[in-house]
């Protein structure tokens, strides 16, 4: 599942880099697969403890834990089946969707309507409505402000050097910000984090302050001139949202994992009931062991979504790609800190749409977009049926 994750998603973190040819695909996949990790190890706990207990209630099983393990089995692998239709077909889907489509169908043949947490579900899937329309939403205001003071001002290229460490600043404060808040296990006060992140951001934008005294104009063209030297953004900007998918997304590989590694191990140790808690504690090596599979799938197979996401909905540029990367980084960073598994896929599409639509409707691939919004409404009937289907064949194997 973690393979298929990397194989699907690396497009959300770097198809805008690769579609505005700021990196290549290898950079892009080593860039991508470090972060990812990063993340996973630093971020994920939270979200993948959201993502275990709030779909389903787990005590259900508790007269009956075989019945829970083989259904989080057939949860992982239809949900991998489903993914790896999608990216064959070069389709950037809500990998966050299939697994919990998964878990509802594993509740459902397995113990009916009851053991659905319908309101915990209708909270999820009003975040998959609103994160796309709140990252467009976002890339769209910010591509206007940098279209209005750097790409129509007199001088493109000296009015970038004047914003650019203000933008570092933001990518640092909000990738710092996410860290401390869930990822750092200090004990901070809501002061004393504001002030680090205050600081660390300041830093961010002096040091890049600095580094632009060293930083030569490339080309005569002014607008070229610009557009080079925003693709430092966003590459700084792809590079956080790397880090936040593996915080967030690790949940959809690991969360079925920690729920039947809990229910063995309290099997092991002759526990007969109460070992299906709400809560349990997801092992460190258990998430460093989702963020590596993760980085294993973009390497072997990231690179097919990717034309997708940089290329066929609407053209790429440096600064578009930086205000979509940087509106998905914050979006997709603030719903993980809040324990929301949104899908990462839904947000950078819509991130996309708004830099595209700010140049109006007729620069986006409306067949593209459409595909993409059908299979996203396929994906939770057809991974629930996958895991329906799987969970007898299992049932009636065992």
């Amino acid at each position: 599942m973690a393979w298929n994750i990397g194989a699907n998603d690396v497009a959300n973190s770097m198809g805008t880099s690769i579609g505005s040819r700021v990196l290549t695909v290898k950079q892009a996949v080593f860039f991508a697969s470090i972060l990812n990790i990063i993340g996973a190890i630093l971020v994920g706990n939270h979200v993948t403890e959201t993502i275990r207990k709030g779909i389903i209630n787990p005590t259900a099983f508790t007269g009956n834990p075989e019945v829970f393990v083989y259904g989080m089995f057939s949860v992982i692998i239809s949900a991998g089946v489903w993914v790896t239709i999608a990216t064959k077909m070069r389709l950037p889907i809500s990998t966050t969707h299939s697994i919990v489509g998964a878990v509802i169908g594993f509740g459902l043949i397995s113990s009916g309507l009851s053991v659905v947490n319908y309101s915990r579900l209708l909270s999820i899937t009003l975040s998959w409505v609103v994160s796309p329309i709140t990252g467009g939403l976002i890339a769209f205001i910010l591509f206007n402000l940098i279209k209005n003071s750097v790409l129509d001002s007199k001088h493109p290229f000296d009015s970038a050097k004047k914003v650019f460490p203000f933008m570092v600043s933001m990518v640092f404060m909000v990738l710092s910000f996410a860290i401390l808040y869930n990822g750092v296990h200090m004990s901070l006060g809501g002061m004393e984090m504001l002030a680090i992140v205050v600081l660390v951001s300041l830093f961010a934008g002096l040091a890049s302050r600095v580094l632009l005294g060293y930083y030569h104009r490339v080309g005569r063209d002014p607008y070229y001139a610009a557009e080079n030297l925003f693709g430092y953004l966003q590459v700084l900007s792809a590079c956080c949202v790397a880090f936040a998918h593996g915080s967030n997304d690790v949940a959809n590989a690991i969360g079925p994992v920690a729920a039947v590694y809990h229910v063995t191990e309290g099997i092991a140790n002759g526990l007969t009931s109460g070992i299906l808690q709400h809560s349990v504690s997801v092992p460190l090596w258990m998430l460093a062991f989702g963020g590596m599979g993760i980085a294993v799938g973009i390497t072997t197979w990231g690179h097919r979504v990717m034309e997708t996401i940089g290329e066929r909905i609407t053209e790429i540029t440096p600064t578009r790609g930086f205000a979509a990367e940087f509106s998905t980084a914050t979006t997709v960073l603030g719903c993980s800190l809040l324990g929301l598994p949104i899908s990462t896929s839904h947000v950078v599409v819509g991130s996309v749409i708004g830099v595209g639509f700010a140049r109006g409707i007729n620069a986006l691939n409306l067949n593209v977009v459409r595909n993409i919004i059908i299979s996203w409404i396929a994906t939770i009937p057809s991974a629930a049926l996958f895991t329906m289907v799987i969970y007898e064949v299992l049932i009636h194997i065992l």
